[in-house]
């Protein structure tokens, strides 16, 4: 995908680090509206680091993040805050991301809290159910609490809670590894769906190559926190050019359980 307008996110030179260790190196990429961009990489390699620097939720030793123009490591506080609502995340693990002592609905409906105060009671019952709705769940659901269900179904409230804002970039950092096979496919799914009719862009973290190349249009490489090889999605699985790229690829089985079948 490609686009002639100022990107919603350019990620340039980001560095970071972790004691006397390199977690980021001179990280640089572009997301463009509406876009899915794939991260692949090994365990360690920086993936959760970049989406957490990205975020907001840990500081860069050098580097910037734009988003829809505006500085994020340099915005003032409330600059910052304002944006939360464009840049939501959906977790790894959906049951330790939810509160335990919060239903269902108050957990989608504290975003609305915080950043859409002026609705009433019934306006954000209203937009709960609907969003439950949406993500396959039914209305009884809100009175309920996360360990009364399933790790499928907590992901579908996690995504619940992090789509109710309409962000224009969601953050999906591992939100299908630690499901079922049988589960992964559907999430996926949801996820693709929800994007195309919110418009939203993706940043699709995952060490699963099966699935990021269903759902990207461009993939990036990370390889011990530095990007290596960016590429689109059709031309990175069909001809990879970097040699850890080339590793990653080989590594896969060749009839692998693809949970998109």
């Amino acid at each position: 995908m490609t686009s002639t307008a100022q990107p919603l996110l350019r990620v340039r030179d980001l560095c970071a680090r972790f004691g006397s260790r390199d977690a980021l190196r001179k990280v640089g990429f572009e997301i463009d509206a509406g876009e899915t961009v794939g991260l692949v990489g090994e365990s360690g390699a920086g993936k959760s680091t970049l989406a957490r620097v990205v975020l907001g939720l840990q500081r860069p030793s050098h580097g910037s993040v734009e988003f829809s123009g505006i500085d994020l490591i340099g915005a003032a506080p409330s600059v910052l805050r304002a944006q939360r609502r464009n840049l939501q995340i959906v977790f790894q693990d959906p049951l330790a991301s939810l509160n335990p002592r919060m239903t269902v609905a108050n957990a989608i409906a504290e975003p609305l809290k915080i950043f859409e105060p002026h609705l009433d009671r019934s306006a954000r019952d209203n937009r709960v159910g609907a969003m439950l709705e949406r993500v396959g769940l039914d209305a009884q659901a809100a009175a309920r609490y996360p360990h009364e269900f399933s790790g499928g179904q907590c992901q579908r409230i996690g995504i619940a809670r992090a789509a109710i804002l309409n962000p224009k970039l969601l953050i999906c950092d591992e939100a299908v590894s630690s499901l079922d096979v049988s589960i992964q496919g559907q999430i996926i799914n949801l996820l693709m769906d929800l994007q195309g009719e919110m418009g939203m862009a993706m940043l699709f973290i995952s060490h699963n190559l099966a699935v990021v190349r269903h759902v990207s249009h461009r993939v990036m490489v990370i390889r011990a926190g530095e990007l290596v090889e960016t590429a689109s999605s059709s031309t990175l699985f069909a001809a990879p050019s970097h040699p850890y790229t080339k590793a990653l690829l080989a590594s896969v089985p060749r009839r692998p359980a693809n949970p998109l079948s």
